[in-house]
């Protein structure tokens, strides 16, 4: 046993330990409480899971009913044939603004038959077009603003969600396909750009 305690101890640090703990600081992030169960509530959480049925619409994004503009302006835009990119960024974002630096304007032109959304969070619901214009983003990359319940400042005013799906990092990348469904969500943080060319061409194959 006494061999055993100190493995123990080792096991219960590695469960405890959050997945975030290596992560970067500098990624641009909303904060957010997290809440453990009581036992009280896990017999009604079980009770809900088993009263789950399947999904029967794939294309959540596009079958709900849009809160803002932007918002009705993406699901116009994802609900359409092939590939589509929407990505959300802030101009005061240090990440934002080193990737946008790093190839998005190579990454748009080497995917003509993309469309690409990039939407402005965060920003006490003013435009970065300007930013974007002086990144040399292509003039099909269309820019939308999703304004904030108040001052972006006050991190509790920022919108945390769009279309239902959670946003909790900027920047963020999402792909959608197939009318509206969404393929691959990339909520941590910058990204490089052969990253998410290798997930384009992924969702171009019909799996």
């Amino acid at each position: 046993m006494k061999l055993l305690r100190p493995l123990l101890f080792g096991l219960c640090l590695f469960v405890v330990l959050p997945a975030h703990a290596q992560q970067s600081s500098e990624n641009c992030q909303a904060s957010a409480t997290l809440s453990l169960n009581t036992d009280a509530d896990a017999d009604s959480a079980s009770t809900t899971l088993t009263k789950q049925t399947a999904v029967t619409n794939p294309k959540p994004a596009v079958s709900v009913s849009p809160t803002t503009e932007a918002e009705a302006y993406v699901q116009n835009v994802i609900q359409n044939d092939g590939l589509h990119v929407v990505h959300f960024w802030a101009p005061w974002c240090s990440n934002s603004k080193r990737e946008l630096k790093n190839g998005w304007a190579s990454l748009v032109a080497n995917n003509p038959d993309v469309t690409f959304t990039f939407v402005t969070v965060w920003n006490d619901g003013e435009s970065g077009a300007s930013m974007l214009d002086n990144n040399n983003l292509p003039d099909r990359v269309t820019e939308v603003t999703q304004p904030d319940l108040g001052s972006s400042n006050t991190e509790s005013n920022r919108r945390r969600s769009f279309l239902t799906h959670p946003v909790t990092w900027v920047p963020s990348t999402w792909i959608f396909h197939n009318n509206g469904e969404l393929a691959f969500a990339m909520n941590y943080g910058e990204m490089k750009m052969r990253t998410i060319q290798s997930l384009l061409d992924a969702t171009r194959k019909n799996w």
